[in-house]
């Protein structure tokens, strides 16, 4: 289990995907650009920007959101630091005008409440309703 703790760039909720800037600081991850879509892992704490954040990166998380055993969650499209199944992130792409977006595995609902950690790098997919 590894466990990084880093400075946070914003502010950052429990829970939230987050990836390393360029000048070493924590932000919630976007699936707008592939630096903002290279999720580090997920936030443990909460945190202002400048404070500590602690980031579980590769182990069990405990989360208070509800899942489906066996899911894969994937960055968000709409919302930053947010993750959801394929089929829910890849409607809110087609609900957006993006030309596409940076598609990344945060990790595996192994229960209703908990996910394996387990990030991919991101991978760019097209909007089908801008081709």
């Amino acid at each position: 289990m590894a466990i990084a703790s880093i400075r946070a760039g914003e502010a950052i909720s429990a829970g939230d995907a987050v990836f390393v800037s360029s000048a070493g600081l924590v932000f919630k991850a976007s699936a707008s650009s592939l630096e903002k879509a290279s999720v580090a892992g997920i936030a443990i704490n909460s945190a202002s920007a400048g404070d500590l954040v602690r980031i579980n990166l590769d182990a069990i998380y405990t989360s208070t959101d509800t899942y489906t055993p066996a899911d894969t969650l994937y960055l968000s499209v709409i919302t930053s630091g947010s993750y959801a199944t394929y089929d829910i992130v890849s409607s809110g792409l087609a609900l957006t005008s993006y030309s596409g977006a940076y598609f990344t595995e945060v990790g595996t609902a192994v229960t209703s409440n908990k996910i394996n950690v387990e990030v991919s790098l991101p991978r760019f997919i097209v909007n089908p309703t801008s081709v």
